[in-house]
C-alpha cells in the first residue's frame, strides 16, 4: 500500500513537472511588427516649447498642425548628431519618428531628428546634376541597390537654396559658389515664405565636419547642464535612487562608476541633492544609474520626475548636510 501511495505522490509530481515545462513565459523583446506601425512623418517646425516641453508641428503631407509631447527618452538628434530641446527652432524641417498606441494614434516621438541626421543616417546622399544659380535651384538624383547590385529606387529631386546658404564640404563652409555638378550631398531644410529652402548642404566630409562639431558641443552641454535622466523607482527609507539616462548621453553615464558621488539637479527647480553611484547597468541604448541618497531627499522624489545629473567635476558643487549623502557605516 505504501509503495502504491508514494508511486502517486511520484506520478503526481511528474505531471506537475511536465505542464510546467510547457508554459511559454512572456519575456520583453523587440516588437517587430510594433515597429512597423510607428508614425514616420516629415514636418516644419512651428513652434519650440522648451517650458511644457511639447513641438508644434505642420506635416508635410496633409500640412496639419499637431502638438507632440517630448519626453525624457525621445532621441533628440541635430546636425547629425545629439541635441536639446532648445535647439530646434520655428522654421526647421525635421521628421518625427511616432510611438502609436492599439489604434495606431501618435502618442509621443521616440525620435526628432533634422534633415541632416536623417538623411545621413540613410546614406541619402544624391548627385547634384544641375546647378541653376540665377534661379537658385540644384537637382540631384539617387539611387538604391539591393544584394545583387540591381537599382530598386530611382529619385530625382530640385531644391531651392537660401542665398545665405552654407556648402559643407570640410571643416569651414563656402557659399554656393562650392556646389558643383557631381557632388554627392545631403541638406537641410527650412521654410521661408511658405516654401522649403535649403540652407546648408553637405558631402560625406562636411557632414563628418559638422557631426564633429556638435558632439564637441554636446558634450560641452551635457557639462553645464547635466545630463538627462529620470527617476525610475525610489525608496524612501533606505535611500535607494534608480535613475534612467536617456540615450543622448547614455555613453557619459557610463563613465560613471560604483563610489562616484555626483550632483543631482530635478528638472522642476527643486534643490539639487547628493548621490552616490552603487551600480550602473545598460538598458537598451539607455545607462540605468542605482544611486544611494539621503532619505530626507528621496521624500520629494517621484517615479517619472526628470533629473540632471551631473558628472564629477562638473556643474555645481556636491550638496553636503541634509542634502548630502550619508557617510557609509
Amino acid at each position: 500500500m505504501i509503495h502504491r501511495f508514494q508511486f502517486a505522490v511520484l506520478f503526481a509530481l511528474a505531471l506537475a513537472t511536465s505542464a510546467s515545462a510547457q508554459i511559454k513565459v512572456p519575456k520583453a523583446q523587440f516588437q517587430g511588427d510594433y515597429f512597423g506601425e510607428m508614425g514616420r512623418s516629415f514636418c516644419v517646425v512651428l513652434e519650440v516649447d522648451t517650458k511644457a516641453r511639447a513641438l508644434v508641428v505642420k506635416r508635410d503631407r496633409d500640412g496639419e498642425r499637431v502638438r507632440v509631447p517630448i519626453k525624457d527618452d525621445t532621441e533628440l538628434h541635430f546636425r547629425d548628431s545629439w541635441g536639446e530641446l532648445s535647439d530646434y527652432f520655428p522654421g526647421q524641417h525635421v521628421m518625427l519618428f511616432m510611438y502609436v498606441d492599439e489604434d495606431k494614434n501618435w502618442t509621443y516621438p521616440r525620435a526628432v531628428q533634422d534633415d541632416l541626421h536623417v538623411s545621413a543616417r540613410h546614406g541619402w546622399f544624391a548627385t547634384v546634376t544641375k546647378i541653376d544659380r540665377a534661379n537658385g535651384i540644384y537637382f540631384t538624383h539617387r539611387e538604391e541597390k539591393n544584394k545583387e547590385g540591381k537599382v530598386t529606387k530611382s529619385e530625382d529631386k530640385e531644391y531651392r537654396f537660401s542665398p545665405a546658404v552654407k556648402v559643407w564640404k570640410g571643416a569651414m563652409p563656402t557659399g554656393i559658389e562650392g556646389l558643383q555638378v557631381g557632388d554627392e550631398v545631403i541638406q537641410q531644410l527650412v521654410e521661408e515664405a511658405g516654401k522649403l529652402v535649403a540652407v546648408e548642404i553637405a558631402d560625406r566630409k562636411g557632414d563628418d565636419a559638422i557631426r564633429a562639431a556638435q558632439d564637441a558641443r554636446h558634450k560641452q552641454t551635457e557639462e553645464q547642464l547635466g545630463l538627462p535622466a529620470y527617476v525610475t523607482d525610489v525608496e524612501v527609507l533606505s535611500g535607494s535612487l534608480t535613475a534612467t539616462v536617456a540615450w543622448s548621453s547614455a555613453a557619459r553615464a557610463r563613465e560613471l562608476k560604483p563610489g562616484d558621488v555626483v550632483t543631482v539637479m530635478p528638472v522642476d527647480g527643486t534643490k539639487s541633492f547628493a548621490a552616490a553611484v552603487t551600480a550602473s547597468l545598460p538598458v537598451d541604448s539607455r545607462q540605468r544609474l542605482q544611486f544611494v541618497i539621503n532619505a530626507r531627499v528621496a521624500g520629494r522624489l517621484a517615479p517619472g520626475q526628470s533629473l540632471r545629473i551631473f558628472l564629477p567635476g562638473t556643474g555645481p558643487a556636491v550638496p553636503t548636510g541634509r542634502a548630502g549623502v550619508l557617510e557609509a557605516r
